[in-house]
């Protein structure tokens, strides 16, 4: 699994990275077979003015489905990032349940009378 940190409009330091790095990669941890790539994208909107502006955007790319964006915006970087990890992570859980269910099982169909003769 790969993650990528992308900054724009606003300076994270190395704890506020690592912060984001490990809660991304213990949210998604046990379901990381099926994802390629998660990219996390931190924007303020209106620089220091203050206000819900804080936005994190987070894509997740899997594997045999299509990609799963979901975006917040909260006060606080960490918030709207932990916000946004945990909605992306509910998504894609969802999405491989159904994706599971929807699976065609496989039934072991009975064999015919003068087809038994040529297994045993």
């Amino acid at each position: 699994m790969e993650l990528t940190i992308t900054e724009l409009n606003i300076e994270l330091n190395n704890e506020s990275k690592l912060r984001i790095r490990q809660k991304a990669i213990r949210m998604f941890n046990k379901i990381c077979d099926n994802i390629q790539k998660i990219t996390v994208t931190v924007d303020d909107i209106n620089s220091p003015k203050g206000g819900k502006d804080k936005i994190c955007r987070v894509v997740i790319y899997a594997g045999g489905m299509p990609d799963i964006v979901v975006t917040d915006n909260q006060n606080s970087v960490i918030s709207a990032v932990n916000l946004a990890l945990t909605r992306a992570r509910t998504t894609l859980v969802k999405k491989l349940k159904r994706k599971q269910k929807n699976r065609p099982s496989w039934r072991e169909k009975p064999i015919e009378e003068d087809l038994k003769k040529y297994l045993t």
